[in-house]
């Protein structure tokens, strides 16, 4: 081993910065569809994680943050309303990315469970329309209309923020995992909105929309929100905090089982 080797380092070689490193994208354009879903089916896809159902609504998004200061990238994914003992937020369920190195970064840092993804997001007066394909194939499209007047009252109580992740590190040598923590994550304090458009949506789901052979279903449509706006990961909101360990403290051999938080 080299001497007075600093492990951070590393992050230089990886290719993406730290965890505690702030960033900013001025002018991120963000098209949301909001749709009802069926509780039952939600529920069924937050089996295997360690999240418990919080709303049969569900936001499917694709954002460009094309000005952002570590580097241009597209995000999309489909976000379900999710409790945690006493904490209640959301959870990027599904998420697609363009960039490699923003793939890597948000599902080794803070758990977004990142796939690659070739994306689309355009606007114009009349329409706002996008797409997440992989290999030919169609994930997602989403669309709307803006248009004046147009209600947003059947999804303006839905708080999408705080995020609720999994951040999980498998065993290289082992069944488990050796690292298993709940992260939350809300950079909405530092968003600075500069316009926001609602209309009528449409929604086309592929079907790599699915876990352990259950499909995501969509029951209704509840319209589309198309926003312009600062984003800012800052030191004070930006940063994960760790709300609780499933690992922490637990004797060697005994089995992973859920945390007592919030019980």
């Amino acid at each position: 081993m080299k001497q007075n080797y600093d492990v951070r380092d590393f992050f230089t070689y990886l290719g993406y910065p730290s965890g505690d490193q702030p960033y900013w994208s001025e002018n991120l354009r963000s098209l949301s569809v909001y749709c009802r879903g069926d509780a039952d089916n939600l529920r069924e896809l937050l089996e295997p994680t360690p999240f418990e159902l919080a709303d049969d609504r569900f936001v499917v998004q694709i954002a460009d943050f094309a000005n952002a200061t570590p580097g241009s990238f597209y995000d999309s994914g489909v976000v379900i309303p999710v409790r945690y003992g006493d904490h209640t937020g959301v959870n990027y369920y599904f998420e697609y990315e363009d960039q490699p190195w923003s793939v890597a970064f948000g599902r080794e840092v803070w758990g977004y469970p990142k796939h690659y993804g070739e994306i689309q997001l355009t606007d114009s007066t009349s329409r706002v329309a996008g797409s997440v394909r992989r290999a030919g194939e169609q994930i997602f499209g989403i669309s709307m209309e803006p248009q004046d007047g147009y209600s947003n009252e059947a999804w303006a109580d839905m708080a999408l923020y705080p995020h609720l992740q999994v951040h999980a590190l498998p065993e290289a040598n082992g069944p488990g995992f050796k690292t298993f923590e709940i992260v939350s994550r809300d950079t909405s304090k530092d968003f600075v909105l500069r316009d926001k458009w609602f209309g009528p949506a449409r929604l086309e789901l592929g079907s790599a929309l699915g876990v352990n052979g259950v499909q995501l279903e969509v029951v209704e449509v509840l319209g589309g929100e198309y926003s312009v706006g600062d984003y800012a990961c800052t030191v004070e909101n930006g940063i994960s905090t760790v709300i609780d360990d499933l690992l922490a403290d637990r004797p060697e051999g005994q089995p992973l089982r859920a945390s007592t938080a919030g019980e």
